[in-house]
């Protein structure tokens, strides 16, 4: 089974709560980097098996989400995709044990061994083949399309969640794999990765809004592959796509670290209209200022504690930023990015 895989050019380092929605007890920074030292600690000895790996991963650590993130951290820095295989089109088989010994493989793989090392944990866990297409891919499948990807759902704290390996273990470019961690699918809540994977057994769309189609799925607008980095919500989006006024183009988001700014509230088209008024409300610990910007017109948000927040009346056709300033920095950098028409 071959992925098509993307760049997903997300940057780690930061904890990747998604919406309003997420875990109340999602790891911080600071204990996510204690677990993915252990991770990547791991010496040769007790990577000759599974079960002795997996009982390395997770021995140390008394919550799901600290085992689950052992797991996928040491299988990000020590598996390698399988480039030749994808690029050769051929289908590829592979167990956990093949992938944990050659430590090469394509998605299934991937998944394999991920499910295999969180089995040996007591982790309930349950691999999904399915239809993915990388962000930004105009691609469509037909119904009797073969499945060319595999993730993993997850039950922790009562309810599912996602994690795809292969994307979080890098992306392939010019024919290279680059080994580059992506904390954009780890415990991913499934509205979010149903904008780019849907499962062949329809059981398994887990996401609390309404189930779709595969002619939908087909249908779903370009998801920039930055979209959901400054935690805009997932629920919101659906909405968003599905409104009667949506003209097809979210939101333009950029390229910053995974949860360097919580946009809390935010128009999500990216058209807006002139003589209307929108809400913002943004919280980040990062940036000491945020204006909007236009032409060289400069509108400063208003600030409490964290929380930048404005009520923005559009006046003027054109382009409008939403930007932020870094501690000492004298240049301000791009949050989000909207069109103004009349």
């Amino acid at each position: 089974m071959l992925l098509a895989l993307f760049r997903t050019a997300v940057l780690g380092g930061l904890v990747a709560c998604c919406s309003s929605h997420s875990f109340a007890r999602e790891l911080t920074p600071e204990r996510r980097a204690v677990v993915d030292a252990h991770a990547l600690a791991a010496p040769a000895h007790v990577e000759k098996s599974s079960q002795t790996l997996a009982q390395y991963l997770t021995k140390p650590f008394s919550t799901e989400r600290e085992k689950l993130r052992a797991i996928y951290r040491w299988i990000a820095d020590r598996v390698t995709y399988d480039v030749e295989s994808y690029l050769s089109g051929r289908e590829v088989k592979v167990s956990a044990d093949e992938v944990l010994a050659k430590r090469i493989s394509v998605c299934e793989g991937y998944a394999s061994l991920f499910s295999d090392l969180a089995g040996h944990a007591g982790l309930k866990v349950q691999n999904i083949p399915g239809h993915a297409k990388g962000f930004g891919a105009a691609r469509a499948f037909a119904s009797d399309a073969k499945p060319n990807h595999m993730w993993t759902a997850v039950h922790i704290d009562g309810e599912w969640r996602m994690i795809d390996t292969t994307w979080g273990a890098g992306y392939v470019d010019g024919g290279t794999f680059k080994k580059v961690l992506s904390e954009a699918f780890f415990l991913v809540p499934p509205e979010q990765l149903a904008f780019t994977h849907y499962p062949v057994d329809h059981r398994w769309q887990l996401q609390k809004t309404p189930k779709i189609s595969l002619q939908e799925f087909n249908a779903l607008p370009h998801l920039p592959n930055t979209h959901f980095n400054q935690h805009l919500s997932p629920f919101e989006t659906w909405d968003t796509i599905k409104a009667a006024d949506f003209e097809g183009t979210l939101v333009h988001t950029f390229d910053l670290p995974v949860g360097l700014a919580k946009v809390s509230k935010a128009p999500l088209h990216h058209f807006l209209k002139t003589q209307r008024t929108y809400a913002f409300v943004i919280d980040s610990q990062h940036f000491t200022d945020m204006a909007f910007v236009q032409g060289d017109k400069w509108i400063h948000f208003d600030k409490s504690g964290n929380t930048f927040s404005s009520q923005l009346k559009t006046e003027i056709a054109g382009d409008l930023m939403v930007l932020g300033k870094p501690p000492n920095a004298d240049n301000y950098v791009a949050i989000l990015r909207y069109t103004v028409q009349r």
